[in-house]
Parts: structure tokens; sequence; C-alpha cells
């Protein structure tokens, strides 16, 4: 049951900014602010992190300022920023790290955590840059609805053998439906369902990785241990594990968006 907390959020997430898209900047800066709150604060508590608030307001400022920055850049591609914020955020990690002492246990893992959770929260400023960018977006919609239908197929109670294949086929299926029924879209079926199976494919790493780190032998407590401690931690592993494969996928929404018009002649 607790998988499906995940798919929750992600639809919660996914219909916000698949409807804020439509509504102009303001709204989808607030969509993606709450995917970048969701995730600064389940992933200190998905990955055990020994300093969870410290770890998720540094989460939470490097993305609201890579948000900042991608809204206040005059032209594409609107990320020159990002590396620049995902550097300052490696410096100040080992910082805050050092702080604990050099003899701090689980050092390494929780400093690169921290670090791969920058990477994953300045990802979502992609989703305020990919609508900046001229066009009908309709690769948003495509995006999101392969993305929503690979989250369910890997929420089911199978193997990850079975499941991850299975979101490759379902971010195929949920693309080319979304395709179907969008009244102007801007790329061909071939090219939609080709992105479909890419986010398929994020999706499904993304759960299978989240999923061994919440289970890791270093952590604190298993996500059925966590269980009887506190709510609070498993409704954190849960946010994390619906909001990471949304803000990975947006990079690939962006680069769809950027790709130059040979690509889609290319693919039909």
């Amino acid at each position: 049951m607790e998988r499906w907390i995940s798919v929750l959020v992600a639809l919660g997430l996914g219909v916000t900014l698949a409807v804020t898209s439509s509504l102009g900047y303001g709204p989808i800066a607030f969509a993606s602010g709450l995917l970048v709150f969701a995730f600064a604060f389940g992933w200190p508590r998905l990955t055990d992190s020994p300093q969870p608030w410290a770890t998720s307001f540094t989460l939470g400022g490097f993305g609201f300022a890579g948000m900042l920055a991608t809204w206040m850049a005059v032209a594409p591609p609107y990320l020159e920023w990002l590396p620049v914020l995902a550097g300052l955020g490696l410096l100040w990690s080992f910082v805050q790290h050092l702080a604990r002492g050099i003899e701090a246990s689980h050092a390494v893992a929780n400093v690169s955590a921290q670090v791969a959770g920058i990477v994953i929260t300045l990802s979502a400023c992609t989703w305020i840059a990919s609508l900046r960018l001229p066009g009908n977006h309709s690769a948003i919609y495509i995006g999101l609805a392969a993305i929503f239908l690979a989250q369910c197929a890997t929420a089911l109670p199978w193997p990850a053998r079975y499941t991850s294949p299975l979101a490759v086929i379902a971010g195929v299926v949920g693309a080319g439906i979304a395709h179907v029924f969008h009244p102007l879209p801007t790329v061909s079926i071939v090219a939609a369902l080709v992105f479909g199976m890419v986010l398929g494919g994020i999706v499904a790493a993304t759960d299978r990785i989240l999923g061994l780190i919440a289970r890791a032998r270093f952590q604190a407590t298993s996500l059925n241990e966590a269980r009887g401690v506190t709510k609070a931690r498993t409704w954190g592993v849960q946010l994390a594990l619906g909001a990471a494969p949304i803000a990975l996928s947006g990079v690939a929404v962006y680069a769809l968006h950027r790709l130059p018009a040979w690509a889609f002649i290319w693919f039909g």
C-alpha cells in the first residue's frame, strides 16, 4: 500500500504541473516549487540523513535559487546558472558534513546522498525552462502522462525484473495516448513513443535505485521498520519516491523541446 502513496504524490504533482503549464509562468513556478518542496522534505528521510532538517533546508534553498535563476534568465537555454549552483552545492555539502566531525559515521555516503539530492532538485528547474521555450509545449503533457503510467507500473507488488520492463511499456502507452488526445501536438507519433520509452526507463531506473537506497544496510531503518517509528519518515520516503522521477524527467522534456527541426523531420 505504501508504494501507491508515491504514485498519488506523482499524480498530484503531475496534474499540478500539467494544469499550471497552461496558465503561464507564475502558476508553473508555483507547481515547480511544490515539486522542490516535496523532494527537499523527502530526500533526507529516504537516505536517513543524520541532519534531516539541515539537508532539507539546503535542498530547498538550492532548488528555489535554481528556479529564480531560471526565471530571471533573459535568453535560452535559461539554465546557465544551474552548473554554478551545483558546484556551490557540492562545496556546501562538504562544509556541512565536516562540521559533524572527522569521525562522523557514514560521512561519504551522506555527502554523496546530499550532492545527488542537490542535482535532482536542480533538475526540477527544467520544467520552468521548458515552459519558457517557444511552442505549444505538448511535450509537457505527453511526458507527464508517460511518467504517471510508468510510476503506476513500478508500484505493482511484483519483482523489479517484471515491473521495470512494464514501466517502459507503460511510458510508451501513456505517451501515445497523450499524443492522440492532444489537439495540436508539435511532435510526431514516433517521436512521442520514443520519448515515452525514455521516460519509462528513467522512472524504472529511479525506482530501482531509490528502492535500494531506502533499504540499504547502512541506513538507520528499512521502510518496514520505519512504519512503527514515525509516520513522518514514511511519508517523506514516499514523497521522495514520487517527486524524484518527475524532477529528473524534466531534463528529458526540456531536451525534447530543444531538439532542432531536423530531428522532428527524422522522426516522422
